[in-house]
């Protein structure tokens, strides 16, 4: 997908925090006047574990129109989404549309929505919540709260649209000041079964490592991005009771425990955050998908329901080799995510 001038243009963009942090500055100072004309309205955070259907269910929300979101386009300075489209005016970029990496049949072209905007809080909490073993739910600074509010503006700017639409699983450890920033926010959750997510989680992850084996550029791309919930720089979420730095990703407990842990966090959040989140059983959409449409869209906040026809239930898998006390944690939990989910009329 990407050439040699290409490698070297992300690397530069996206590798060297210096200019990440001149890219941000330099467009929030170039369209600060017209940042004051927007209004932010009920924006939407996708939010999970990894595979429970974020990517289909932002995209169905996203085809629904009135939403503005981040995408490949605007790679690879994508902290200055309006200055980065108008240097690229003389020269349109095409991309065939292709199946991502995942090997799951969904494809992308450079105007896929995509999760990117994990490379704004990278840039400026970083330092904070990303360790070597673990990916920390850290308190957010007041002063990154208020960059984020004008970044939400800058990429609707971009993109038109009243409402923001992000899709990004590392907002679980921010989820409190996702709502101190927007208190109107919409927090979406989807989930499914505890023991077939984990046997996702950790299918993904063998691919995930031979593909970066294959190519170590893409290791590279994949950490800028913040995306490590699987793969070579794979690192859990640090709630209480994850995963260990020296516990084994080929066995189904490594998966299960972050299963366990971050599904616990996110029915413990604060009272706040709680009002805002909305849990979506992403089996039980799949098995009825027309009648969950109408459900969904009182999630998000949408008075015209999104299609939902796209989604299919997933393959079922055996794992005989799962702890029986461990999955038996997990099936505690699922009760209690099924019991806060959105249902059908």
């Amino acid at each position: 997908m990407y050439s040699r001038a290409d490698r070297i243009l992300h690397h530069i963009a996206l590798g060297f925090r210096p200019v990440l942090e001149a890219s941000f500055d330099i467009e929030r100072a170039r369209y600060r006047r017209a940042l004051n004309g927007i209004a932010v309205e009920a924006p939407v955070f996708v939010s999970g574990l990894a595979r429970a259907g974020t990517t289909v269910l932002m995209r169905a929300l996203h085809a629904s129109g009135g939403f503005a979101s981040l995408s490949y386009r605007d790679m690879p300075f994508p902290l200055a989404p309006n200055s980065w489209a108008r240097l690229g005016r003389g020269f349109q970029r095409h991309v065939e549309t292709s199946e991502r990496g995942h090997g799951d049949g969904l494809t992308h072209d450079l105007d896929s929505p995509e999760a990117i905007e994990e490379v704004f809080w990278r840039m400026h909490e970083g330092d904070r919540y990303r360790t070597r073993e673990a990916l920390l739910p850290e308190p957010v600074a007041p002063d990154t709260i208020a960059a984020f509010r004008d970044y939400v503006r800058l990429v609707l700017l971009r993109h038109g649209g009243p409402r923001y639409l992000s899709k990004n699983n590392n907002n679980v450890l921010r989820l409190p000041a996702l709502v101190a920033a927007f208190p109107d926010a919409v927090l979406l959750h989807p989930f499914r079964d505890p023991l077939q997510q984990a046997i996702s989680l950790r299918t993904q992850h063998v691919r995930a490592d031979k593909l970066a084996a294959e190519d170590p550029f893409r290791r590279r791309y994949m950490s800028w991005l913040g995306h490590h919930e699987f793969g070579a720089d794979q690192r859990p979420f640090g709630f209480e009771g994850a995963p260990g730095a020296g516990e084994s990703r080929a066995r189904i407990d490594y998966w299960l425990k972050g299963w366990i842990s971050v599904h616990r966090a996110l029915l413990a959040q604060p009272e706040a955050v709680a009002a805002r989140q909305r849990f979506l059983d992403y089996d039980r959409l799949c098995a009825d998908s027309a009648g969950h449409e109408a459900a969904f869209a009182r999630a998000a906040g949408l008075e015209r329901a999104p299609s939902l026809s796209g989604l299919a239930p997933p393959p079922l898998h055996a794992e005989p080799g799962a702890d029986p006390g461990r999955l038996a944690q997990a099936r505690a939990v699922l009760p209690e995510l099924q019991g806060r989910a959105v249902v059908a009329a």
